[in-house]
Parts: C-alpha cells; structure tokens; sequence
C-alpha cells in the first residue's frame, strides 16, 4: 500500500520522546492481563516511525494475525488489509479530521479531543470485518499535530459494509463530548460531485424507478434522463446504474 497521503497528513520534523508515552505503555501492558476478552484490540500507533508502539494480546485471536508480525512490520502491515474500495475514503477521513483539528480547535483544546471514523479489513481467514476507531491523542508536536494516537479498535457484528463516518468530538466545560466534525463521506461521494438534478435521479434509482418513471416523476424527456444517467456513470466512475444502486443500498443511503 502508498502511504505518501498518510506520511503527507501526519508530517513532522519532531521525534517523539519515548519517556513521555512509557507509562502509558506499562499500565496497557499490565491492564492486558486482566481485561476481558471483548470484540475489541488496542493499538499505540507512532505517526512518525508508522511503527505500533503497542499492541495488545486481543489483536491475534480477533483478526487472526501475529501480534509480533504487526510490531514488526508496523503500520503498512494492518493497513494493507483494509479494503481497497474503502482506503481513499480513509485517507481522505484522516486528512479531514486533521485540517479541521489543526484550524479549528485551540492547541490547548487538543489533548480533550477524540475522533472516530471506520473501514473493513480482511482477517487471515479472508473475511471482510467492519472496524470502528475510537482513538485520542497522546503526545503532540511543538506545532499541535498529534502524533501519537491510542486507539480502541471495534469489531462490529454486522458484517455488510457500513458508511465511512469521520468523527471529531471534544471534552467542553460540562465535560460532555461536545460534536465538532461529522461527515458521511460515502454520502459526500454523491453530494461532492452530482448536481441537484443528478441527486434527484440517483435517489429514484436508489428507490427502484426506471428511466421512465424517473422521467415522469421529474417531468423531463426520457433521452434527458438518459443524459443525466450516463453523466453520473462518468462522474462516479460507475459502469452501470446497478451499481449506483449497489452503492446506495450499501451505505443506506436516501
């Protein structure tokens, strides 16, 4: 996988001083011993070295894989096994999510921040699982960017493919998680790049509507509505309507 967008998003020129995350890593290690064993794993993910400072026991016997081999081989590993239709979305969550933090929430606010978005990653046994990301921040750069993020990794148990969500959220004054950032970034696919008119035949697809019914209900001919069609296949990098609809029924979208 080109990880050239996620080095891009997540650039420093700091290092990140080890002594500061050591306890950190120490009460994970120790907790580890303890905790039930849930649909969940904890990562420590390093930005700046794409390395897992930490990565906990539940990992191998939830998604199948070696724990030493995602330590080893650091980041590229785990995220080699997102799905491919899936990574520009993530990429582009995580980019967002950072351009929003670095221009919209105070340095000293950083810290009360959490963020979630999700993505399918294949498990050893080939099986797509939908993963949701609870993570926050815990060491930043002398700019504000963090760096350092802990994460709580969960396996959902619907298995059909869900809408990427990104999610900033942050601590306020009566230490309520207060929303900042939320974007259906499959829905965005839609809005981002069709007309209103486009939506509007999109939608009647979605809902079952031939060229036909589309044309009536819109009050338009029906070699207009053909126009629109073949210009939303362009435009979405669609090959047919079917998977227009495919796409629309995945993500519950309209």
């Amino acid at each position: 996988m080109n990880l050239e967008s996620y080095e891009k998003t997540f650039s420093t020129n700091d290092k990140i001083d080890h002594t500061a995350v050591k306890q950190h890593i120490q009460k994970l290690e120790e907790l580890d011993q303890y905790l039930p064993k849930l649909q969940s794993f904890i990562l420590v993910q390093n930005t700046v070295s794409q390395k897992y400072e930490y990565v906990c026991d539940n990992y191998e016997p939830l998604l199948g894989y070696r724990k030493e081999d995602v330590i080893n081989k650091g980041m590229t590993f785990h995220f080699s096994k997102i799905h491919s239709k899936d990574v520009p979305n993530w990429l582009k969550i995580l980019d967002d999510l950072m351009i929003f933090t670095m221009n919209n929430v105070a340095q000293k606010d950083r810290s009360k921040c959490v963020y979630y978005w999700n993505y399918r990653l294949k498990n050893s046994k080939g099986r797509y699982v939908n993963i949701q990301v609870h993570q926050t921040p815990l060491y930043f750069d002398k700019k504000g960017k963090p760096i350092l993020g802990y994460s709580q990794n969960t396996i959902l148990g619907n298995t059909k493919k869900q809408p990427m969500i990104g999610v900033c959220k942050i601590l306020n004054s009566n230490n309520e998680y207060e929303t900042l950032f939320y974007k259906n970034y499959s829905e965005a696919l839609l809005i981002d790049n069709l007309s209103n008119r486009e939506l509007d035949i999109v939608r009647l697809l979605a809902k079952g509507n031939s060229t036909k019914e589309i044309s009536t209900k819109l009050n338009i001919s029906i070699h207009t509505t053909a126009t629109h069609r073949k210009n939303i296949l362009s435009k979405l990098q669609f090959n047919s309507s079917s998977e227009i609809v495919n796409y629309c029924n995945e993500n519950h979208l309209f």
